[in-house]
């Protein structure tokens, strides 16, 4: 019997031996069976053999393999070709670059959401419903999506050339360009290239001019943001021109604040806070979050506030109190108010403000010391008056200057000291000659500017000029007279004694 020749023994299973060909498949009924598994012979039972289906050779390539076996028309196995595992190769390759693809298109905005970007958080139409051709105002709110940083005021430079030169830090949206889009409004005016930067919390107002179509309808214009190394923003916005169909009206709260214009570190302050409903709905449940995100600034005041409702043209008014470290540094420091409300379908509006606290120091100039060389001045003594001078304010005193006034005595009578930074001191040395014996009042002032400007303090002072010391030379006649009368004395004792 050769080897690939098979022979059925009676009541035994019938046993096919397989020739080994790459790439072809073998079907029994409805199992498959692998020509590169090294299978070289399946046992069958009669009855399967019975049941097979009727043979058929399908061939891959040249050749005439395939199953050899001792009675024609009986349990012939079928030869395919390798399409089955070449269809879930190709498959297996399909789905493993289509998965490739799907993750890197997952990873792009992935690595685009770590960046900072914008969001549309309000809009405004004036006047709500235009006419055919008339001309009104778009006026949308971009606000930044970055987290607070503390201690990171707007940064806003241009140059001479007018173009945005502000540095970019990882924390702001750098808005590259601001436009409207649309095919039906003509847009007047309001493309804005170069916007600059955006900080955390902060929200940047942008007006379009525009003027409607001739034909009554509801359009939506496109506001198109474009974000440096972000994803940008394009946010349709509903304009009714002379519509029947009524928008969904909507609140739109607006925040003005009252600052001072100016506060020295260590001083208190306070801030007035007016939210405005100029949307056409009331604003419900209206919650005001304050966060003083600088260390030298701490509310004394409560930091949430709850007002149940704002209808349409009222105004809520908030007082605010602060207070100021010693060494707050100077510039202008954040305070957030973070503003949440609902509208008449529940819908959540949230809006972020900040409030620039202008933080300036004050310099203030006092006399530290008075030294005069010598200690003791007589008259017509040349004297050396120095005086020192301290800032005990909280800023640099520049252009420091000291006047001696109202002194008659002659020499130098100002002194120039420069910057005197705060908790320092400098010198003004004067140079006199001392007159007669008598005391001689002078006022010293004192001119400096600082970040208010320039000022002027005054301090009256004293300088004692003593009368010439008589008593050495008294001294001196007397023991010259004692000794002309002893020397008299003993001329005439001896004279005597003669």
């Amino acid at each position: 019997m050769g080897e690939d020749t098979c022979r059925e023994l009676p009541d035994q299973p019938i046993r096919y031996y397989l020739p080994r060909i790459p790439g072809v498949v073998y079907t029994w009924g409805h199992k498959y069976i692998s020509g590169w598994n090294d299978l070289h012979n399946v046992a069958v039972s009669p009855r399967a053999r019975r049941r097979a289906t009727r043979a058929q050779q399908i061939y891959t390539g040249t050749g005439d393999s395939g199953v050899q076996k001792n009675r024609t028309g009986e349990g012939d196995m079928i030869q395919e070709p390798a399409t089955a595992p070449g269809r879930s190769m190709g498959r297996r390759t399909i789905g493993w670059i289509s998965g490739m693809f799907i993750v890197l298109l997952a990873l792009i905005p992935a690595a685009a959401a770590g960046a900072p970007t914008v969001i549309v958080s309000n809009y405004t139409v004036t006047p709500a419903v235009l006419m055919p051709g008339d001309e009104g105002t778009i006026t949308v709110v971009l606000t930044s999506t970055a987290s607070m940083a503390p201690g990171s005021p707007l940064d806003l430079r241009v140059d001479t050339g007018g173009v945005n030169t502000s540095p970019i830090t990882p924390d702001n949206a750098y808005i590259e360009n601001v436009l409207l889009r649309s095919r039906e409004i003509e847009v007047l005016s309001g493309s804005f290239q170069d916007v600059g930067e955006i900080g955390p919390g902060q929200s940047l107002p942008i007006t379009f001019q525009v003027r409607a179509p001739g034909e009554e309808g509801i359009y939506f214009p496109e506001v198109w943001v474009s974000v440096r190394d972000a994803t940008g923003v394009r946010y349709p916005i509903p304009v009714n021109v002379g519509s029947a169909y009524a928008l969904a009206k909507k609140p739109s709260l607006r925040v003005e604040r009252t600052v001072p214009a100016s506060v020295d570190p260590g001083d208190s302050f306070g801030v007035t806070l007016t939210l405005y409903n100029d949307g056409e709905a009331s604003a419900n449940d209206i919650s005001v979050g304050i966060n003083a995100s600088s260390d030298s600034i701490a509310s004394t005041s409560p930091e949430s506030y709850y007002i149940p409702v704002l209808r349409p043209g009222e105004e809520a008014a908030l007082n605010l109190s602060f207070g100021t470290d010693p060494g707050a540094p100077l510039g202008l420091l954040p305070v957030v108010a973070t503003v949440d409300y609902r509208s008449a379908d529940l819908a959540v509006f949230r809006q972020v403000e900040t409030i620039g606290i202008p933080i300036v120091g004050r310099a203030d100039m006092s006399v530290a010391s008075i030294r005069t060389e010598p200690a003791r001045i007589t008259a017509g003594d040349p004297v050396g008056l120095t005086i020192r001078i301290e800032n005990t304010g909280t800023a640099d005193a520049t252009s420091v200057r000291a006047t001696i006034g109202g002194l008659s005595l002659s020499g130098t009578k100002e002194a120039f000291l420069g910057t005197i930074e705060p908790g320092n001191d400098g010198p003004a040395v004067f140079n006199l000659q001392a007159g007669e014996e008598g005391d001689y009042p002078y006022t010293l002032a004192i001119q400096y500017t600082d970040d208010y400007g320039a000022h002027t303090t005054e301090q009256a002072l004293n300088l004692v000029v003593a009368g010439s010391d008589r008593a050495p030379a008294l001294i001196i006649a007397v023991v010259a007279i004692v000794v002309v009368i002893a020397a008299a004395l003993y001329w005439y004792r001896r004279r005597k004694e003669e």
